[in-house]
């Protein structure tokens, strides 16, 4: 039997997209389909549309709410499925999606988060799509922290495991998902986090989408999530300056289960290298000191030899690279 597997889907005013959103979920013919629609009010079509599936639809509400993320925790709470995602009311499934998700758990017991691939394409030119590779693994944990790089429409999550990280903190409007993906990641590292081929979804671009209309805000909110876990990880305060707008915690913090001090040190490695590039060298050196202190694994080999290939460093630069690569 397959698992049963809950999708909600938060929506407000996305009438022109919602329906084709429905169609793909309710057409996947997934025998063990729990759908749930948290909608915020909406004042176009939406309603209506909703209402031509709603005998189809496990549970559906349209009421004024706090934004995305409230509608994301009021459709978790009702959410009963062994494996849970959101899919937003402007994106839209593969075919066999569910299936391939469902049988992917059910053929590794041990697994608890599934990644596929996406296709992306602009509203204005559907067929001119391009394939996104997923959420991103690097060779650890602490790499994959620091870039936080979520592919949420098509990561499908174990339930049981993440229930603890639920509600996601409303306050964050953008990058809630990578809210949970830290969380996840933190707690139980990737090692049972399964990466396929498979192409399960399709995000839409358009000129009201947040991805389009709001990217700087993206950057912002990604930045204060940065530097709420440094801060609730009493990070130096070299580190913490480079979030100095809006390092506000989180309501919620994190359960941190790996090693913290690995955590500093690739945030420390990233922004020295940031630093750098801004010819800021009080901080780089501060910064790398950090990486040494805290013995972390944050300097690609890729990194290091962007550093010495580029035409732009002198040769006193060069010598103080050489001598810190030579003490770490």
């Amino acid at each position: 039997m397959y698992p049963k597997i809950s999708i909600v889907t938060p929506s407000f005013n996305q009438g022109q997209y919602i329906e084709q959103t429905i169609q793909s979920v309710l057409n996947q013919n997934y025998p063990n389909l729990e759908y749930i629609i948290i909608d915020g009010g909406s004042t176009d079509e939406t309603v209506e549309i909703i209402k031509r599936y709603e005998q189809h639809i496990t549970y559906w509400v349209s009421v004024k709410d706090k934004g995305q993320t409230d509608a994301i925790n009021k459709g978790f709470a009702k959410c009963t499925g062994e494996i849970f995602n959101w899919l937003n009311s402007d994106d839209y499934y593969e075919p066999n999606t569910l299936h391939r998700v469902g049988q992917a758990f059910k053929d590794n017991d041990n697994i608890r988060v599934v990644c596929g691939k996406e296709w992306g394409f602009k509203d204005d030119n559907p067929n001119d799509r391009v394939l996104h590779a997923g959420s991103i693994i690097k060779e650890n944990v602490y790499q994959s922290i620091l870039t936080g790089v979520i592919d949420q429409p098509c990561t499908f999550f174990s339930k049981s495991p993440i229930e603890p990280f639920f509600p996601l903190d409303i306050s964050l409007c953008y990058v809630m998902d990578r809210q949970l993906w830290w969380s996840y990641l933190l707690k139980f590292g990737q090692d049972y986090i399964l990466q396929t081929e498979d192409v399960l979804t399709n995000f839409r671009l358009h000129s009201i989408s947040k991805s389009v209309a709001y990217a700087d805000l993206f950057e912002a909110e990604f930045d204060r999530l940065k530097g709420s876990l440094l801060k609730q990880l009493k990070a130096p305060q070299v580190l913490l300056n480079q979030f100095e707008e809006g390092i506000k915690p989180l309501n919620r913090y994190w359960d941190i289960k790996i090693e913290e001090q690995k955590i500093i040190a690739a945030f420390a490695g990233y922004y020295a290298t940031c630093s750098y590039v801004k010819d800021d060298w009080q901080a780089t050196k501060q910064l790398i000191k950090l990486v040494k202190k805290y013995k972390g694994e944050p300097l690609s080999k890729t990194e290091w030899k962007q550093w010495f290939s580029t035409n732009v460093l002198s040769e006193k630069s060069l010598q103080f690279f050489k001598g810190i690569k030579a003490k770490i």
